[in-house]
């Protein structure tokens, strides 16, 4: 019996690896921005459901950080607390959108029509001082027939850290309506996805409870940001138009001293206007101003064009 020497059967071996992987093409990815622990890529899906690999989608697409600020704002999901009550939860809370949201609105931007958002994080919370619990969210994100979907592989996975979650949960999260210790819970302009009627089963349910479809046309309320524990009315975001009328950018301003922190206007200089019209928009923009959505700058130049002759 004559034996193989070992280099043919490397080669061989080599032969079948190279095989298998054309046969089973794996995902591509490009990466956008990332941090210590979170990141923001695009991903081609080679396997998984048929709307992810047919692709097919709104993309690129430009949201303006305030649009994209309020949208993530306003999504929460269901769990459990402590005392095993099901309480909501915001999914996106201030932290994290502070971080994401350049990178995604960048990831929007840059994205082609067959690729998804794809995105992660991880929440830190402190205990007792001296411990600190690790929490991993993951999921994508793609528009499709004028709406944004977002689909989560995990939200607030405790107890791992970064550089394994992020090998454990890479696949396509909208492959079957499986049940979840959590579930997402859709506000005003938004629902969950409906699953096949035929795909029911003992473990499946009727929705895609990690899978929310964002209506785009919403006018979704304001989102203000934190940092730790001061609200965005310390650090005001302006908005700015071109000349063109394009879409507003968002300018995140140094927060000012103390000392000179601006006051909240409570009451327009109105008593003297016969204009509804004028008074109704001076109206809305001190609602603006208060809420941290524009700046103080904006505020008085505002004010003074419509007050203006």
């Amino acid at each position: 019996m004559k034996v193989l020497p070992a280099r043919s059967i490397f080669i061989g071996l080599l032969g079948i690896i190279l095989v298998s992987c054309a046969m089973f093409p794996r995902n591509q990815f490009r990466p956008v921005e990332k941090g210590e622990n979170w990141q923001v890529r695009l991903t081609k899906f080679a396997s998984g459901s048929d709307l992810i690999k047919k692709g097919g989608f709104d993309h690129p697409y430009n949201f303006t950080l305030l649009k994209l600020n309020r949208i993530l704002g306003s999504v929460y999901y269901e769990d459990r607390d402590v005392l095993g009550k099901s309480k909501r939860f915001p999914v996106f809370t201030s932290k994290v959108r502070a971080r994401l949201l350049k990178p995604l609105q960048k990831a929007f931007a840059m994205a082609r029509p067959d690729e998804v958002v794809d995105f992660s994080f991880i929440l830190k919370e402190q205990v007792l001082v001296i411990f600190s619990n690790d929490f991993f969210t993951s999921g994508i994100m793609f528009i499709k027939d004028g709406k944004l979907n977002m689909v989560f592989r995990t939200i607030n996975y405790k107890g791992v850290n970064y550089s394994e979650a992020i090998r454990q949960f890479v696949s396509d999260p909208t492959k079957r309506p499986l049940s979840n210790p959590w579930r997402l819970v859709p506000g005003p302009g938004q629902s969950l996805k409906p699953a096949p009627k035929s795909s029911f089963s003992f473990f499946q349910q009727p929705y895609y409870t990690n899978w929310l479809i964002v209506d785009l046309s919403y006018d979704f309320k304001p989102a203000p940001l934190k940092r730790g524990r001061r609200k965005i009315r310390r650090r005001p975001v302006e908005e700015e138009l071109s000349p063109q009328g394009e879409a507003p950018r968002i300018r995140f301003e140094r927060p000012a001293p103390s000392s000179t922190q601006r006051p909240i206007y409570r009451q327009a200089p109105t008593g003297t206007i016969d204009d509804p019209e004028v008074r109704r928009k001076l109206q809305i923009l001190r609602e603006l101003y208060n809420s941290g959505e524009i700046s103080r700058a904006t505020y008085e130049r505002k004010k003074e064009e419509l007050l203006s002759p």
